[in-house]
């Protein structure tokens, strides 16, 4: 589903932080599943319209992650953002998640969630997921 990509997105990482969903997902395997994230907003409503950043951090602390929700003000600079950016991406225990505009970055449709897989300094970019 296009709306889905927050709960995907939360979906990748709670498996990556390897959380225990509490249920069976297909027998054996013990992981998250969209349809799991049954919190916060009722998963019709997040498969028509999406969900909010709000939404997306109620769901992730429902699921037992510890959220840090930080929105960019208006006078954060790339230089701060490319800091957490570092710091994150060096650390096996946290995710950085971003919600972003795709229109801003040419991509069909606007308002996009994404974990940031990755940064090359040498280049000074990060590796998201775009669906």
């Amino acid at each position: 589903e296009p709306a889905y990509c927050g709960l995907s997105t939360l979906v990748m990482v709670l498996n990556a932080l390897s959380v225990d969903p509490g249920k069976v997902w297909k027998a054996p395997w013990r992981w998250y599943h969209e349809s799991m994230l049954d919190c916060c907003v009722p998963l019709e409503v997040a498969k028509k319209e999406g969900i909010t950043l709000f939404h997306f951090s109620c769901l992730a602390m429902c699921n037992g992650l510890d959220v840090d929700m930080v929105q960019a003000l208006p006078t954060a600079t790339v230089v701060e953002f490319r800091d957490v950016v570092k710091r994150v991406t060096q650390c096996e225990s946290q995710v950085l998640v971003c919600s972003y505009s795709r229109e801003v970055l040419g991509q069909m449709g606007d308002g996009h969630f994404s974990p940031i897989g990755g940064y090359h300094s040498g280049r000074d970019l990060v590796l998201i997921s775009h669906y």
